[in-house]
């Protein structure tokens, strides 16, 4: 905390004299030496059990929370005011265990060092904060140098828009859906009404068992068909653009397809996958800092994962008595 510096004024005034009786001059008033300022007590926001949360408390426990959660206590009315409650809330609860004794027993002790832990390794992370930010840092040449040595990572596969309009099949009794032979007789009714002139987007939106397309008049845009049921993805790579081809039976039903268009694959260039980049390249650069910090304090202090030593095999099951054989005595 920077602290104001008091600086004293002396005004001295000068007292008219009359030549021939001199008045003297009035004794310089004394100036009180100014207190050091004392620093304010933190605000108290809620009393419980005669323990008190202030707003250091607040400020303590706030700056342990991720960014978006900071943003959510923030950004919503009465976020404070709610996060201070379930604060007072927690001591509330905590003060109740302790009468009751659980802050001695084991499982608390063996938690609470646990949280120690935890803390003090973030203490140690905060203290080593301002260098580690340095080591983490990627310029845009780091970023070209990722680019370029993984150029794999950067390749767009082909890519089809497709329209489609599901029917689905029940898959059991009791599941939704309708036999194999009802659902035939609505695609053929699709199909009327597609001959008829109707558009496949607002048929699809009355058909379409899709939960996922049926909204958006059956369309999935830009997407790889590698990810979807081989004889819909079959489908969609080879089936004629701008045509509605014959149904495709999968697990889900029958399909009614339509390809809007198709992208082949190709090399992003790096413009367009410069923000990618950067973040993947900034993920690599956070797990080599964290292991060259890991290996330091390796070599600095004794540390070693133990494995759990092998479970021993379970006895093999009795096996049965063979029967008695006839005219065994």
């Amino acid at each position: 905390m920077l602290r104001a510096s008091l600086i004293s004024l002396l005004a001295l005034g000068v007292v008219a004299q009359e030549p021939a009786t001199p008045k003297p001059a009035k004794p310089a008033a004394k100036v009180k030496a100014a207190k050091p300022p004392t620093e304010a007590k933190p605000a108290v926001l809620a009393r419980v059990g005669g323990e008190t949360l202030t707003e250091a408390d607040f400020q303590s426990a706030f700056g342990l929370l991720g960014q978006q959660e900071q943003m959510q206590v923030l950004m919503v009315q009465g976020g404070k005011e709610e996060f201070i409650k379930r604060m007072a809330e927690s001591k509330l609860l905590s003060v109740k265990a302790r009468r009751l004794g659980l802050d001695k027993t084991k499982s608390f002790q063996t938690s609470l060092k646990r949280a120690q832990d935890d803390l003090l390794a973030r203490e140690f992370l905060a203290k080593e904060g301002e260098a580690l930010q340095k080591k983490l840092a990627v310029d845009e040449a780091g970023v070209k140098a990722y680019f370029s040595q993984h150029p794999e990572r950067f390749k767009q596969p082909d890519l089809v828009s497709v329209r489609h309009i599901l029917v689905s099949v029940k898959r059991g009794e009791g599941q939704p859906g309708l036999s194999d032979d009802e659902a035939k007789a609505r695609i053929a009714k699709v199909q009327e009404e597609l001959k008829g002139g109707a558009k496949f987007e607002d048929l699809a939106k009355t058909y379409s068992d899709d939960p996922g397309s049926k909204d958006n008049g059956g369309l999935y845009a830009d997407a790889d068909p590698s990810s979807w049921v081989p004889e819909f993805g079959a489908a969609a790579r080879t089936q004629p653009q701008g045509e509605v081809g014959a149904p495709v039976k999968t697990q889900y039903g029958y399909h009614l397809v339509k390809v809007e268009s198709r992208k082949p694959a190709r090399q992003i260039p790096f413009e367009e996958a410069k923000e990618r980049a950067e973040k993947m390249a900034y993920q690599e650069r956070q797990a080599k800092v964290w292991n060259e910090l890991m290996t330091d304090l390796r070599k600095e202090i004794p540390f070693e994962i133990v494995k759990p030593a092998a479970l021993p095999k379970a006895p093999a099951a009795p096996q049965p008595a063979e029967p008695a054989k006839e005219g065994a005595k």
